[in-house]
């Protein structure tokens, strides 16, 4: 039996940074049962065609050049408009294989994807190790009845039937390690160097690793923390993540006991991962994708520790992921991932504004955390390495202001994304009929006025909206719905500007300029910042000035 794996080209505009550790793990299930498996990397591939997508000659080629059981494909959401195009190749040179998808660009909203791409056969919903496994067992006995595989969305005609639910991995350690053989190693070793430390910079052999499933923050924008928190709860909650979370999070029925936010792996299994990198691959650095490795201080010191122990920290350095609360409060983890030889840590701060940061992102961390955490990798010699994002839905001028000031305290330069409702965040889902709106004004006419059209004509209008919403995600640069109450697509890119080079004369300008033609409060500035506004500093000029005529 012979499955092929797809893995879809992905933000052009760049470098390919990442392995397909989805794919990897899949493939090494299928390794481990002695089947027939393969992939096809278009991500790596596409860097020996100048970056642009593979040509579809090509990728027909290569699907019809075996017969294939198992078509798999998957990728994030930003990767949906580009899947939807290969589909029907996939489909017209292999159309006797089972096509599933599984991940984060057809997880949380399976029986739309069913419609909008009506080749697929199944999505594997969340995680993928197991339901994958069980799901190839049947195949491989020739039967094509999925209905006992937890975790699937199988398409029945024209109708859609779920399984139940596929209950968290409880031990991370009996995932194996991707079958790396597989992949492109010597594309993705071509593009080795990062800008985020001397060591990452000089890297020529770099990898990455994932262990971490989930994240301890509840971030309101986030739409792929391991499918542990909020992701799936809306699909078998019917839309309430509170209803669903007890059917995604449950690991053991019989005790009624649940998962934890995040789950890691033995911190033996990780650092074996890193030594079969070094002996058989010769890696001179590695990046931990984790959602945010500081955030449990027991694990990375675990980690950390037994890395020294088997003299690993001089052999290959390594960076990761963090947050600003883990640190600011037990500043020592950084001590202790330095010396193990973490040479950068990047963290989402994303927004210097303490009720933009409570109200919007939820993060659980503050201004006073962000600052801590520059001033804890100062004093450790360790670069800090943070993002910012804007258009919030409840930001106005005082908050993008106190963001620019804490850079310029700060001595920082930052180009700060625009916060993009991805399907699966709680953000999306607050905010859907909005977003919706925004791609076909049909549905907002609809919303404020009683016209009578059935439900079903309102259900293929939202479906064509969120189609044409998802074709346009991209990765955080570029504009695609908002979610902002206070600022347009074209104010939050001239904002965006603004903010990036530090012209707050420009920012409070305009603020003035614009509440004289809207009269609109989120135009209006505290007086703190007087000492960047010409505006404010004329007018009291002026005033001094009148003061003394009269």
């Amino acid at each position: 039996m012979k499955t092929l794996f797809v893995i879809p080209e992905i933000r052009l505009d760049g470098n390919p940074s990442n392995i397909p550790f989805w794919a990897g793990i899949l493939a090494s299930i299928i390794q481990q049962k002695n089947g027939d498996v393969a992939i096809l990397d278009l991500n790596a591939l596409r860097m020996n065609h100048g970056g642009r997508l593979v040509p579809s000659k090509i990728i027909a080629e290569e699907i019809a050049s075996e017969k294939w059981d198992i078509i798999g494909i998957g990728g994030l959401t930003t990767t949906y408009s580009r899947i939807k195009s290969l589909a029907p190749l996939i489909r017209k040179h292999s159309p006797d294989s089972i096509f599933i998808a599984g991940g984060g660009w057809c997880s949380y909203n399976p029986t739309e994807i069913l419609q909008l791409v009506p080749e697929l056969d199944l999505i594997c919903i969340g995680e993928g190790e197991e339901t994958f496994s069980e799901f190839y067992d049947i195949v491989s006995a020739g039967q094509k009845d999925f209905e006992d595989v937890n975790g699937l969305c199988i398409r029945e005609n024209d109708n859609f039937k779920f399984t139940q639910p596929r209950a968290l991995i409880s031990n991370l350690d009996t995932v194996p390690y991707p079958a790396y053989d597989l992949l492109e190693l010597d594309i993705y070793f071509r593009y080795s160097s990062l800008p985020y430390s001397v060591e990452s910079f000089n890297s020529k052999r770099r990898l990455s690793t994932v262990w971490e499933r989930g994240c301890p923050r509840g971030c309101t924008f986030c739409s792929h923390n391991g499918m542990s928190r909020i992701d799936l709860q809306n699909i078998y909650g019917e839309g309430d993540r509170k209803a669903g979370e007890k059917l995604v999070r449950i690991s053991d029925k019989d005790n009624d006991t649940f998962q934890l936010p995040a789950r890691w792996p033995s911190a033996k299994y990780a650092v074996e991962n890193v030594k079969l990198l070094i002996e058989k691959y010769n890696i001179d650095f590695f990046m931990a994708v984790d959602e945010n490795m500081t955030s449990n201080l027991k694990w990375t010191k675990e980690f950390c520790e037994l890395y020294v122990e088997e003299g690993l920290d001089k052999l290959v350095k390594w960076g990761t992921l963090g947050d600003a609360p883990s640190v600011a409060t037990r500043p020592e983890i950084i001590k202790i991932m330095r010396e193990a030889g973490c040479s950068y840590i990047s963290f989402g701060f994303e927004s210097a504004s303490d009720k933009v940061l409570q109200e919007d992102i939820q993060k659980g961390q503050t201004k006073a955390h962000l600052q801590k955490t520059l001033d804890v990798l100062r004093k450790e010699n360790m670069r800090p390495i943070s993002t910012f994002m804007i258009g919030n839905p409840h930001e106005n001028i005082d908050d993008l202001m106190e963001t620019v000031d804490f850079w310029i305290t700060n001595n920082a330069e930052i180009d700060p994304f625009i916060c993009t409702p991805y399907v699966g965040s709680p953000i999306f889902y607050d905010n859907r009929d909005f977003i919706l709106m925004q791609y076909d004004p049909r549905l907002k006419l609809i919303s404020e006025n009683n016209y009578g059209v059935s439900k079903k004509y309102i259900d293929e209008l939202r479906l064509s909206a969120l189609d044409k919403f998802m074709k346009e995600c991209g990765d955080a640069t570029e504009y695609t719905a908002t979610v902002s109450q206070n600022f347009t697509v074209p104010e939050l890119y001239a904002l965006k500007r603004f903010m990036y080079t530090h012209d707050t004369k420009r920012m409070l300008e305009w603020a003035h300029q614009r509440y004289d033609q809207t009269g609109l409060p989120q135009w209006t500035h505290d007086q703190k910042w007087k000492k960047y506004c010409a505006v404010c500093q004329a007018k009291e000029e002026l005033s001094s000035e009148i003061i003394k005529i009269n």
